[in-house]
């Protein structure tokens, strides 16, 4: 457990920012040390108790080994006994011994070579590796201000003269009759020639 080491230091109301930031800092600088120290003392003791457990496996290891080697010369005293010759008895033996080897080591293989990457781990990490690069790049659009192109789709071409018939609007003509009044501040056209005198309202 972390314990602060000035924890008798009292600060006075009229503290100012700066000496409240140092005592927090070193508050953090303190904590995170003693933090170390834990888990450095928490790792020696599972360290030392993983090693004398490792030792006792190698001593088990030891006598299993032995106990193989009284078990083939059992067996080979076994055959022997049973009419062979003494060799032939121990060469059965260490054939019997190979045989059982190759099985194992058989089964370890088939059960190796069943053995899968984790799938769903790389798909996950692609998925997010994906987003990431979305994300990047849509930060770097905004950044950069570029405006988005519009256009056909990748793959597609666009007709010549398309983009020019779509940029100029078609506007149909208005008829106008000829007994329809001006519009406002605006002169019939007869008074627009030369000579026409325009009549005072």
């Amino acid at each position: 457990m972390a314990v602060f080491g000035h924890g008798d230091r009292r600060l006075g109301r009229d503290a100012s920012l700066g000496e409240l930031v140092a005592l927090a800092t070193k508050d953090v600088s303190l904590l995170v040390r003693q933090e170390i120290e834990l888990a450095k003392a928490e790792v020696g003791r599972q360290v030392a108790s993983a090693a004398v457990g490792i030792g006792l496996l190698g001593v088990a290891a030891g006598l299993v080994l032995g106990a193989l080697l009284a078990l083939m010369i059992f067996f080979g005293e076994l055959f022997a006994w049973l009419g062979l010759e003494r060799f032939w008895a121990f060469l059965l033996t260490a054939g019997l011994l190979f045989v059982l080897a190759g099985v194992l080591a058989l089964l370890a293989a088939l059960r190796l070579r069943k053995l899968q990457p984790p799938r769903r781990t790389v798909a996950s990490v692609r998925e997010d590796v994906a987003l990431l690069r979305h994300a990047t790049g849509g930060a770097g659009d905004a950044r950069g201000g570029s405006p988005a192109k519009s256009g056909p789709p990748t793959g597609q071409t666009t007709p010549v003269g398309a983009e020019t018939r779509s940029a100029r609007p078609v506007v149909a003509p208005i008829p106008q009759s000829r007994d329809a009044a001006p519009p406002a501040g605006r002169r019939p056209a007869e008074f627009d020639r030369p000579g026409a005198v325009e009549p005072r309202a």
